[in-house]
Formats: C-alpha cells, sequence, structure tokens
C-alpha cells in the first residue's frame, strides 16, 4: 500500500470485555456474587455445582482472578470450562468459565488441570 498507512492490533486472546483494566495474566468475573467452589475430589475431577458444594467466596466485578489451570466440568450458559483460580483473600477454587470477562470458552494459554494443582 503506497503511501497508507496500516494499524495492526495485537490480540491477546481475552482482554477484558466489560471496559476494565487489564491485569496481565488475570481475569474478572463480569456479574456480583459469582461463587468461588470447592469441594472434595469429584470437585476437581468434574467441576460444577454438584460435585463443588463449597461456596469460598462470593466475586464481584473488579476482583482479580489469576488462573491455575481449567478443566471441563459442568456446563454453564453455552461453557463447560471451569477455571481453577488464586482469588481475593487468599482463596483458591473453582468459578466458571462463562462468568469471566473473556469471551472464549476455554482460556487462552492457560493449562488444562492435573493431580499437581491439587496437591
Amino acid at each position: 500500500m503506497a503511501g497508507g498507512l496500516v494499524l495492526l492490533t495485537l490480540v491477546t486472546g481475552c482482554e477484558p470485555t466489560d471496559g476494565s483494566v487489564y491485569v496481565p495474566g488475570s481475569y474478572t468475573v463480569r456479574e456480583s456474587g459469582v461463587r468461588l467452589r470447592s469441594g472434595p475430589a469429584a470437585c476437581n475431577d468434574t467441576p460444577g455445582t454438584g460435585n463443588c458444594p463449597d461456596v469460598l467466596a462470593g466475586l464481584e466485578p473488579g476482583d482479580n482472578l489469576y488462573p491455575v489451570c481449567q478443566s471441563k466440568g459442568q456446563l454453564v450458559g453455552r461453557n463447560a470450562w471451569w477455571v481453577y483460580v488464586d482469588a481475593p483473600g487468599g482463596n483458591r477454587g473453582w468459578v466458571a468459565s462463562w462468568y469471566l470477562t473473556c469471551p472464549t470458552n476455554r482460556l487462552p494459554e492457560v493449562d488444562d488441570c492435573t493431580a499437581d494443582e491439587f496437591d
């Protein structure tokens, strides 16, 4: 393109969709009252509301969540991926990816969970 200016936008896969400030390596939830969950071994095998009955915290938009890993579990909305995160207050637990400010189901550049994450 002679004499023209070409602008390129780098997309990393999951910039916030709610206008919040992007903190590299973190996400937030897109609505109030999203539950951070935990539970017995079945929770880590197949995360979901039934397998992860313990509610560790209610999450709010703007709370930074740092993914440890992710796994398929109970379908929430149109998304079966759940993310194991470090959350505010020193909590670590599961949140349905459906509620994150990421426009994809499976988070890019976040590994699948293995037993090592839960020791």
